[in-house]
C-alpha cells in the first residue's frame, strides 16, 4: 500500500462522526460509492440489482459532486498547487453528469448495464486520482482549521443536494 493511501486511510479512520475535515468527509463518500460500484459489478448482480444500485450511486454522486465543487474545487482552482487537479475534477464531473443522464435514455437493458459499468470504471479512476493526488496535496498545504471550515460547507451542501431520505457516505453517522 502506498504511503499516500496509508496517510489518507488514517485520516478517515481517525475521523469522528462529527469531524468536519473535508478530506475525511470526501473519503466517506468515496467508500460508499465504491461499495455501490462493487454491487453493480458483482457477477451475481441481476439487472434489477444493478439498476437499483446505480440509482443510489447516481444520487450520491450528484450530491457529492455539487458539494465538492462548491466547498473545495472552486475555492482552490486558482491556486497554483491545485489548479490542474481542481479544473480536471470539475470537467470530469460534467462528464459524469452527462453519462448519468444518457444512461436513462437507453431502452435496451443490456446497453444500459454496459453504460453503467463503464461509468463505474470512469468514476473509479476519478476517485483514485483524487485520493492519490489532490487529497494528499490539500492535506499538506491546508491547515486543519481550513479543512474543517471547508468540511462544514461541504456537509451543508451535501444535505441541501441529497435527493433521497437515506443518509449515506458523509451524511451517515
Amino acid at each position: 500500500m502506498s504511503r499516500k493511501k496509508t496517510k489518507l486511510r488514517k485520516v478517515a479512520e481517525k475521523s469522528q462522526p462529527m469531524d468536519k475535515n473535508v478530506v475525511a468527509l470526501l473519503l466517506k463518500d468515496h467508500r460508499s460509492m465504491k461499495k455501490l460500484m462493487a454491487s453493480i459489478k458483482s457477477q451475481r448482480a441481476t439487472h434489477a440489482k444493478i439498476f437499483s444500485s446505480f440509482k443510489k450511486l447516481e444520487k450520491l454522486v450528484y450530491s457529492h459532486m455539487k458539494a465538492e465543487e462548491t466547498s473545495l474545487l472552486h475555492r482552490i482552482q486558482d491556486h497554483k498547487v491545485f489548479e490542474d487537479e481542481a479544473n480536471e475534477g470539475v470537467e470530469e464531473h460534467r462528464i459524469h453528469e452527462l453519462v448519468m443522464k444518457n444512461v436513462h435514455k437507453l431502452s435496451d437493458k443490456e446497453r444500459r448495464v454496459t453504460q453503467i459499468k463503464i461509468f463505474c470504471e470512469f468514476l473509479e479512476h476519478h476517485l483514485k486520482e483524487e485520493e492519490n493526488d489532490l487529497f494528499p496535496a490539500f492535506n499538506k498545504y491546508a491547515a486543519l482549521s481550513t479543512r474543517k471550515k471547508i468540511g462544514a460547507i461541504f456537509l451543508k451542501r451535501r444535505k441541501d443536494t441529497q435527493r433521497s431520505g437515506k443518509k449515506i457516505g458523509a451524511l451517515a453517522n
